[in-house]
């Protein structure tokens, strides 16, 4: 005969299995780990490569690597041995020439090179000799936020991919609200991916907004984000965005004034206008595939209400002017980071030639 405190244990264990949400048990099962990940586990068991490729579209999690990177060979102090160039604006030389000689007061030094994408094939190739034969004084970063980096044969050179497959960024964003010392449910998780997209910057941005703003207690709710989300900005971003579809100037310059007299960041704004046009190009090839629409809502993570809206713009947009949208938004991108003019002036420039395109 069995014992009763036995059964008991059998009893709540079975409880427990049945009440954990079945997509928190999968989530957990299929997230493998991510290049940042990785990265930290070999930083921190002092693995460190001399020459490391970034490659992905998650910048929250590059930047994060960098400062481990950083705090690990350098201290939080040290700006004197950490070095930032652009792949636009350097060349081979100049890279090598910082990471060969010897670092300031300091054993090591660490060379960024972001925008890695935009080196010529021959500054590339000035550096090729150096990868075989680093400085061990030097840890040089090339950041290829673009494209795929090109084939480089050396052994002693690592790579790390910073993008997030779709089935992680939920258990991200959880993992995020959890250092914040909140909790939240994957239904919110959901509401804020369909608003914010999947740019983990901008999510745990809104997060931050949420632990400040949000009801009492610790747990993130859906109410909570259609409370201080949705309402306080994305109305407006979306405002911008209609006006966009309808071609219609006069409503896009006011939108984007409102966004501006909230305090608003330019970049802020181009990044949701980024993500909302690749998510229409994204909606429009699983339309054209004939994908159910049950699923296409599935896989872009949004609510049926908020796929309607999606799907009025599919209509208007062909792949073509998707195509030079996006190469409008990713020069405008390059403005607001290098240009010395004051950025709504590149906003309102961009809002002119949006409203232009599919005329």
């Amino acid at each position: 005969m069995l014992n009763l405190n036995y059964l008991n244990i059998i009893f709540i264990v079975r409880i427990f299995i049945q009440d954990t949400p079945r997509t928190e048990k999968m989530n957990r099962k299929n997230s493998p780990k991510s290049g940042y990940d990785k990265f930290v586990e070999n930083i921190r068991s002092e693995k460190i490569s001399p020459v490391y490729i970034f490659t992905g579209d998650q910048s929250h999690l590059i930047d994060k690597a960098l400062s481990e990177l950083k705090t690990n060979l350098l201290g939080t102090q040290d700006e004197m041995n950490y070095i930032v160039f652009h792949g636009e604006a350097v060349t081979g030389e100049e890279i090598l020439e910082n990471a060969s000689t010897m670092p300031m007061f300091s054993s090591k030094k660490v060379v960024i090179v972001r925008n890695a994408h935009k080196l010529k094939a021959k500054e590339l190739a000035i550096l090729e000799p150096y990868f075989e034969s680093p400085s061990p004084c030097a840890s040089i970063v090339l950041i290829f936020s673009e494209g795929k980096a090109p084939k480089i044969k050396s052994k002693k050179v690592q790579k790390f991919n910073f993008t997030v497959g779709k089935d992680n960024t939920i258990s991200l964003v959880r993992d995020e609200a959890q250092k914040l010392g909140l909790t939240i449910s994957i239904k919110a998780t959901q509401t804020l991916i369909s608003l914010v997209g999947e740019d983990l910057k901008e999510l745990h941005n809104e997060l931050v907004k949420l632990s400040l703003y949000r009801s009492e207690g610790t747990t993130i709710e859906i109410e909570d984000i259609e409370k201080h989300t949705r309402k306080a900005q994305f109305g407006d971003v979306f405002a911008l965005i209609n006006a966009i579809s309808k071609k219609n100037k006069r409503e896009a310059q006011k939108a984007l004034l409102d966004l501006e007299e909230q305090g608003e960041e330019p970049l802020s704004v181009l990044s949701r206008l980024i993500w909302r046009f690749r998510l229409i190009w994204k909606a429009k090839e699983l339309a054209d595939n004939k994908t159910p629409k049950e699923e296409i809502i599935k896989e872009l993570k949004m609510s049926p209400g908020a796929y309607y809206y999606l799907s009025q713009d599919l209509k208007k947009y062909s792949y073509q002017n998707i195509s030079k949208i996006m190469k409008l938004l990713l020069e405008c991108d390059k403005k607001l980071k290098m240009s010395y003019v004051p950025r709504n002036f590149h906003l309102t420039k961009l809002m002119t030639e949006l409203c232009n395109q599919g005329k």
